[in-house]
């Protein structure tokens, strides 16, 4: 690349004049700079473009009071741009008289960095959305309902065979999706949200003794059988050390799934049923998880509370009471249950 301030002939009358050791770093730094400049065109314009897992169709939302900064990073780790850093330039650059806009954006088709910009000034006023609220813990029937009572064209029927054997693997949370949101639409929204909150959690999953599927299995169960983070770690820890020596787990969770029963409505003879999701009868993990864990059960396998407790319950006032032992854990069942 040649400076504009000089034509070839000065350009080479500047090369042959100097030493033959200096013309040769002057070839090498004039090489070097065209190369870089190259290349630094095509990056720049690499990050212009969409990047490949932009979430067209999906909801993104810019909360109200959200700073610049805080709303460029959601839009990289959304997917919407390839760098926070290009795009919070592109808005100073072009829009710093417009501050971006608390919104939920949906986009039909991927769009590049300037277009992204360009949106986030104008916020997104063309969507109807509705509040969707998915409880931790929900199964994949109770999704449908919940669904079904919420969007204009939720098909059930779909949505139950779109989500056959992914149960534990549709994320529960609070979405603000369009009121026309369909089966699909909503099953591939809570699947790619599970997908992102498990990347998050490597390598603590890759390097856990059990499997992605036994952990969200156990973190189903932790779902139903604890009620805060501190009762969830001290649970895993007792199920986690019976899975390790080999007893069964006597978890009531599993067969309130099987059964479609509240939990505070099961019955010793329910609890007698054959069923490969009896944890009484049988040792070991049930088959599949019980329900769709959220992110705080399954972080509880991953970081268990360490004690020497193997039983525990639930006693009639909310609270959890633990034991070491058998004898332990029949005198927390009379005083704490009847």
């Amino acid at each position: 690349m040649i400076d504009e301030d000089y034509t070839t002939e000065e350009f080479t009358e500047i090369k042959t004049s100097l030493p033959p050791k200096r013309r040769k770093f002057f070839i090498w730094l004039v090489g070097s700079v065209a190369l870089l400049a190259t290349a630094s065109f095509f990056i720049y314009s690499y990050l212009l473009t969409p990047p490949a897992n932009f979430p067209a169709g999906q909801p993104i939302t810019i909360e109200l009071g959200t700073s610049l900064r805080a709303a460029v990073r959601i839009a990289e780790e959304s997917g919407l741009v390839r760098s926070k850093w290009l795009l919070h330039f592109e808005l100073y650059r072009h829009h710093k008289d417009t501050a971006v806009k608390a919104s939920t954006y949906i986009f039909d088709r991927p769009l590049t960095l300037g277009e992204v910009a360009t949106k986030l000034t104008e916020g997104d006023h063309d969507t109807t959305l509705v509040k969707v609220t998915i409880p931790e813990g929900s199964s994949v029937k109770d999704i449908s309902k919940i669904a079904s009572a919420a969007l204009d064209n939720f098909d059930p029927d779909t949505f139950r065979n779109l989500a056959l054997g992914q149960e534990g693997y549709l994320f529960p949370e609070t979405y603000h999706i369009p009121a026309t949101y369909t089966a699909t639409e909503l099953y591939t929204l809570l699947s790619n949200t599970f997908n992102e909150q498990v990347q998050s959690l490597e390598p603590a999953l890759s390097a856990h003794t059990l499997t992605l599927t036994e952990i969200i299995i156990l973190a189903s169960i932790i779902e139903r059988e604890a009620n805060t983070e501190e009762s969830m770690k001290i649970v895993s820890g007792i199920l986690q050390e019976r899975l390790r020596i080999g007893i069964a787990l006597q978890v009531d969770a599993s067969m309130e799934y099987v059964l479609d029963k509240p939990l505070d409505q099961l019955t010793a003879e329910d609890l007698k049923q054959e069923s490969s999701y009896n944890t009484y009868l049988n040792r070991g993990l049930p088959p599949t998880p019980i329900g769709n864990p959220g992110i705080q059960s399954i972080k509880a396998v991953l970081n268990p509370t360490p004690t020497d407790y193997l039983f525990y319950i639930t006693g009639t006032d909310g609270k959890f009471y633990y034991a070491r032992d058998f004898e332990e854990h029949k005198g927390n069942i009379a005083r704490y249950l009847r």
